[in-house]
């Protein structure tokens, strides 16, 4: 999978350059990943338990405390990202080398770190970011990627008892976590990318995740000039949008996370737009 990973991240590479930055940090962390095999999860004994509150339109786990990830082999690679990434001469070096310090003197810091990211609790990350020196964004999309393999794992384990083609809402049904992007498949059909775990769903395309809005007068697209198949569909309502990929204008389109930093431009035409 990683090797295929790597192909789509230098496919974009070349077909989008505007990308080109994000995509090839991205790379480095992907190469990173190239060996990394979380534990096998293992949920047979709250198979049917777990099976019932997916029917009963609650997420399959409630929360992060209750998500079964191998924390341990996430905390390997997260450390692995920092070791390489303290070489590669980047203006925010400084904090790189500091988290780094940090993160390989200070087990629970660490597991306090995913807490945060996991618990989407912003005020705890921006002061754990103070402490290293850091940019939030940059110590939340560390974290989140070194958990990537994790979810990866956690997805396959429940693929026979998440209940997806009858879930309605505009939060996963994995996690519970809100989309970050949305995509239209070949057939026509709208679906939503989890921001957190990467599992995919489907939802009306004319309704909004975020307030669940479904007046065509407050709902709206941005298209951009020169390239189909990309947009933003945005809410006048709750002022919310979602990069937007119709997948019947491509040949090939690559894995979600990676599509969304290859249209990093189109958040900034969403803000532009007074959209957030």
């Amino acid at each position: 999978m990683n090797e295929e990973l790597l192909r789509h991240i230098d496919r974009l590479i070349a077909q989008r350059p505007a990308s080109r930055s994000a995509l090839i940090r991205y790379r480095i962390l992907a190469c990173l990943m190239q060996d990394i095999k979380p534990k096998t999860i293992s949920l047979s004994e709250q198979k049917i338990h777990r099976g019932m509150r997916n029917k009963e339109d609650f997420p399959l786990f409630a929360g992060q405390q209750d998500l079964p990830l191998d924390y341990e082999t996430a905390e390997t690679l997260l450390k692995r990202f920092l070791e390489t990434l303290r070489r590669t001469g980047r203006k925010d070096e400084d904090g790189i080398k500091k988290f780094a310090q940090k993160a390989g003197q200070d087990h629970c810091w660490v597991r306090e770190l995913y807490g945060a990211v996991l618990g989407k609790d912003n005020t705890r990350l921006t002061t754990m970011a103070a402490e290293v020196d850091l940019d939030p964004s940059v110590l939340l999309f560390l974290t989140k990627v070194s958990l990537r393999p994790c979810f990866q794992a956690l997805r396959e384990a429940v693929k026979e008892i998440l209940n997806k083609s009858a879930w309605g809402h505009g939060i996963c049904p994995l996690c519970g976590s809100p989309p970050d992007m949305a995509f239209l498949a070949a057939t026509g059909r709208g679906f939503l990318h989890c921001s957190l775990c990467g599992e995919a769903w489907p939802y009306p395309r004319i309704k909004c995740p975020f307030c669940e809005n479904e007046d065509r007068r407050n709902l709206g697209f941005l298209g951009v000039e020169g390239e189909e198949g990309f947009g933003v569909y945005f809410c006048r309502k709750c002022l919310c949008y979602l990069k937007t990929l119709d997948m019947r204008a491509f040949e090939e389109t690559a894995p979600f996370d990676i599509e969304y930093l290859a249209t990093l431009h189109l958040d900034i035409l969403a803000a532009e737009k007074g959209f957030e």
